[in-house]
């Protein structure tokens, strides 16, 4: 009786393990299916952005691709102003703001946006306040198109149920 009661407890054990078991966001076909349109604005974020997307994004054969079209806008502010009005940091905003569309039809079926901000250390020299405003802008380009990856990985993922 002991061990048909111990043989219960380990079933019942392994089966609850089993429903709680850890489900990745991204898998193989989570971010095929979709296709980027090519932007008319050819500034250095828009061809950033496209190329990685474009890169990372496999459409499908068929005509039930996605296609995403996006707009990049980009603020600039000065932080941190001393009462000499000397500028000691400045922040960087860059929104993506983007949509879906079954390639077959016009209708906008999601519309996602993703911001982020940073900020760097302005210095005497100009040189060194070019490189840091760079590796500000490059920094936050990454991270809006990682998010964006995820976000298109749960549209895909909600669209399967």
């Amino acid at each position: 009786m002991l061990f048909r009661k111990n043989i219960i407890i380990i079933l019942f054990f392994a089966f609850f393990l089993q429903s709680c078991g850890f489900q990745p966001l991204y898998n193989m076909e989570s971010l095929s299916g979709f296709i980027v349109n090519e932007p008319s604005d050819k500034s250095e974020s828009y061809v950033i952005i496209y190329k990685e997307l474009d890169s990372a994004l496999k459409p499908i054969s068929t005509s039930e691709n996605f296609i995403i079209e996006f707009t990049v806008d980009e603020q600039f502010e000065d932080i941190d102003i001393r009462q000499d009005e000397k500028v000691l940091r400045k922040n960087i905003v860059i929104s993506v703001k983007f949509s879906i569309k079954r390639e077959n039809n016009d209708e906008e079926i999601f519309i996602g946006e993703s911001l982020i901000s940073s900020a760097y250390n302005r210095v005497a020299e100009p040189y060194a306040n070019f490189v840091n405003e760079q590796d500000t802008r490059d920094r936050i380009l990454l991270l809006i198109i990682q998010d964006i990856k995820r976000q298109l990985a749960l549209f895909k993922k909600n669209q399967g149920k």
